[in-house]
Order: C-alpha cells, then sequence, then structure tokens
C-alpha cells in the first residue's frame, strides 16, 4: 500500500487546519487582570472557538502568537453609546461602510447604538460582520429609538404600541433599548416591557421641560443607565437641561441627592464626558487629534467641515464641560456606578466638533482620567462594568474562560499613562486577528456623503 497519497492528505488537512485555526495561544507581554484592576505577566492566553480558553482543551494544532515585553493586553473595549449615525442636508443615515471599521480599529469589539437611525440596515451590517463578510465590532444592538429622536415615532403612541414595539425589536435580537424625547407616560411603559424581557434601558432625558423626563422621575420608574445629565432638583424644569446644566455649581450639596439616588438603586451614569469638551472646542490635549482624522472624510465632506463656522451650542458646550467634569468626579469619589460611551454621531447640520466615534473612546478615557478617577479604573469601566451594566458581564468584559474572545495589543502600560491605549496596534474578536493599521486604511476616505 503506497501511503504517500495519505501522508500528503494528512498534511494538507493539518496545514490547512492551522490556517484557519481559532485556537490560538498569546505568549508573552503583559495581561490586564480585571480582579486586581492591574497588569500581570501574560503566562499565556488561549482562544478556542472564538472563546476564552484554559489551556486544557483537547486541541492538537495552537497557533501561537509571542509578544514582547512592551506589548500589554486589554479586554476589548465596549462603547455603550456608538453612534454609526451621519446626517448632511437634513439626511440621516447609518454609515456601515467606514465606521464599523474604525471603531474595530481603535479596539473597540463591541458596541451598543445608543438608538440607530436605520434599525434593519443595521442588523444587515451585524449579519455580514458575523458571517465574516465585512470587518466590524459586535453589534449590541438597540434597535430604534424610543422618543421623537426617532424617524417613525408617534407621540399618539397607546401604551399597546409602545408593548409592541419593545417584543418586536426584543425578538429580534436587541440588547437594550434607548429612549430620547421621550414622555413620562411613554418611559414607564418602556421601561416596563423591556424588564419582561431582561433588556435595559437607557435614556437621553432632559430637566421636566416642556413635559419631558427628569433623570430622578426616570430612576423612580427604575430605569438602568442614563446618559449626558444626572438630572435631579437642581435642573429647573423652567428651562431646558443644557441652559440649567451651566449654572450648576458642582460642589452644591443638594447635588448629594441626586447621587445617592443612583447609588441606591443601582444605575449606571454615563457622562459623555469628551463629547461636551470637544463641541466646546476646549483646549487640552485629550482633544489634541492624534489620528489626523481627516484622512478618512470623503473629500467633499472635508471640504464642508472646513467651512463650518462656530455656533451657539459650540459656546454652550464649553461653558458645561468644567461643570460635567466636577460632577462626574464627586460622582465617582461618592462610589457611583459609571460607564464609557463616545456620542459621536457625525452631524454635518450642527458639527459637534473633530473626533469620530472609534477613535474618541480613547479621549473619553483620557478625560476620566484626567479629572482625577485612577485609569486602571477608568479600563475597568470601559470592559467589564460596561458589560455589566448592558447585562452581559458574564459573556464579555474581562479576558476569563468561557467569554467571547475579544482583546487588544497596545504598545505600554495604560495604566501609567492612558494615551497609550491609543495605540492599538492588534485587535482579536471573537478569536479572529485584525491588524489595527490595516484596518484604518482600508476606512481612509470614506467617511461622509460624497459630492
Amino acid at each position: 500500500m503506497n501511503s504517500k497519497p495519505l501522508l500528503a492528505l494528512l498534511l494538507f488537512l493539518l496545514f490547512s487546519l492551522t490556517a484557519f485555526s481559532q485556537n490560538k495561544i498569546i505568549t508573552g507581554g503583559w495581561v490586564y487582570d480585571s480582579s486586581t484592576k492591574s497588569f500581570k505577566k501574560n503566562t499565556g492566553v488561549y482562544l478556542v472557538n472564538g472563546l476564552f480558553g484554559t489551556g486544557s482543551e483537547n486541541v492538537m494544532n495552537w497557533e501561537v502568537m509571542s509578544l514582547t515585553d512592551a506589548d500589554y493586553i486589554l479586554p476589548g473595549l465596549i462603547d455603550l453609546h456608538a453612534h454609526y449615525r451621519v446626517s448632511y442636508d437634513n439626511k440621516a443615515y447609518d454609515d456601515t461602510v467606514a465606521m464599523p471599521k474604525i471603531f474595530l480599529a481603535n479596539g473597540v469589539t463591541s458596541t451598543f447604538p445608543a438608538g440607530e437611525i436605520e434599525p434593519e440596515k443595521m442588523w444587515d451590517l451585524q449579519r455580514s460582520i458575523d458571517s465574516n463578510q465585512r470587518p466590524g465590532p459586535r453589534i449590541l444592538h438597540s434597535g430604534p429609538y424610543f422618543g421623537t429622536a426617532a424617524p417613525d415615532w408617534n407621540p399618539d403612541f397607546t401604551e399597546q404600541d409602545i408593548r409592541k414595539r419593545v417584543d418586536e425589536w426584543a425578538r429580534k435580537g436587541a440588547y437594550g433599548f434607548k429612549a430620547k424625547g421621550i414622555t413620562k407616560e411613554h418611559l414607564e411603559v418602556l421601561i416596563d416591557q423591556a424588564h419582561k424581557h431582561d433588556l435595559t434601558v437607557t435614556g437621553h432625558l432632559n430637566s421636566g421641560y416642556r413635559n419631558s423626563v427628569n433623570p430622578q422621575e426616570a430612576i423612580e420608574m427604575g430605569i438602568d443607565r442614563v446618559e449626558h445629565f444626572l438630572g435631579g432638583r437642581l435642573l429647573a424644569d423652567s428651562i431646558d437641561a443644557y441652559q440649567s446644566l451651566k449654572q450648576i455649581d458642582p460642589a452644591d450639596p443638594r447635588l448629594e441627592e441626586i447621587i445617592q439616588l443612583y447609588i441606591e438603586n443601582g444605575v449606571y451614569f454615563d457622562a459623555t464626558l469628551a463629547t461636551y469638551g470637544a463641541i466646546g472646542q476646549v483646549k487640552s490635549l485629550v482633544f489634541m487629534d492624534w489620528a489626523f482624522e481627516e484622512l478618512y472624510f470623503t473629500p467633499f465632506t472635508d471640504r464642508i467641515i472646513k467651512n463650518i463656522k462656530p455656533s451657539d451650542f459650540n459656546a454652550l458646550c464649553a461653558l458645561i464641560y468644567p461643570v460635567k467634569q466636577g460632577i462626574l468626579k464627586r460622582y465617582y469619589d461618592a462610589g457611583g456606578l459609571i460607564t464609557v460611551g463616545t456620542d459621536r454621531p457625525f452631524l454635518l447640520d450642527n458639527y459637534l466638533g473633530g473626533g469620530i466615534g472609534g477613535f474618541f473612546i480613547h479621549r473619553e478615557m483620557a478625560a476620566m482620567v484626567e479629572v482625577g478617577i485612577p485609569a486602571a479604573e477608568v479600563i475597568y469601566f470601559a470592559t467589564q462594568q460596561n458589560a455589566e451594566a448592558l447585562g452581559i458581564g458574564d459573556k464579555a468584559g474581562s479576558i476569563s474562560p468561557g467569554k467571547w474572545g475579544d482583546m487588544i495589543i497596545v504598545k505600554g502600560n495604560p495604566i501609567e499613562d492612558i494615551n497609550r491605549t491609543r495605540t492599538v496596534h492588534t485587535v482579536i474578536k471573537a478569536g479572529k486577528v485584525y491588524s489595527s493599521m490595516d484596518l484604518k486604511n482600508s476606512a481612509k476616505g470614506k467617511l461622509g456623503p460624497v459630492e
């Protein structure tokens, strides 16, 4: 019997399995330990079929990736306010061409869109990413907005209409919901119905002005997370939250009431701090354009941005930013639960300053460190705590056996300098390895409308 054909077949199968193997060992470097919020010498990170393993699995052909002492491994970043939205000339759409690559290139392996303009289109994006037809992060769907921010919203929706809308998107696989421009009556029904599906609700709320909802009222209804403003009685309901916020003194003793309400109810606060600094064009190294972001715009978009003039909203956010800084630090010192989100819709009709979502998560983390929150804590917020806030702490957020095999590799210790998270060079999502530089290059010149 001639054994050569059999040997050739075995060798072919062996090399084929190795080439397409999802079974990897990452050796060398340092790895972030979520339980201690510190880096430890990496003795081996195992990836088995897209999940983190233990190394005890019955695997014949491990693919080995060796790192240097300058390499630091973090869990994949999770953005809990990750807009894909682009708007121009009073038209809005979710970008599925450049944004997914930019998010993933920057180590954002999971995104909660926090309200989708084109939810069906976003579902198609998720399916094409999951089937490896195109690169991108996990889309942890929020479905359509609940409130006037949704293009199809009807202010006359009945209770049954709201419950049906929740049921429909929960059945499709939404991870949670976002309210914006919602009434008290509608929000109460949304929260109740979402919780029946074990799904969370967050909200861009207001001061109570013109029948809007103050976060304090939403917490009493059972909301899980709040975006942008802590709320409370210091937000006067006679004016909009933005106008009210600029007048608040972060040291005001009356702020303690709302802080303790969050803590007592286990409600998470996503300050989206840095976006207000960017809109306000605040002078800080946090907002330095380290990524040469104009390279990612279409030529037409680049020309639009270069001709935009400062607005009254830019000036207002410049006043709001130091207030938000002081409030967030006080909230952290009190033991409040914090999440990390970027809130960077690409609005060319109402320009929000420089900063594309994927790059911006690094600015958000740096802005938190700038107010005095330790970098090790901020990394924890952007990974494990974000996962817990969305109800997926058992699936994501740390490099632990059985969790999604999502991680990033950066140069240098980001606990010593949080800006080192910006040096992402390798991203691993579901066990698949991506070059950050290759992803960035493939997105250049593609963000925004074309002429």
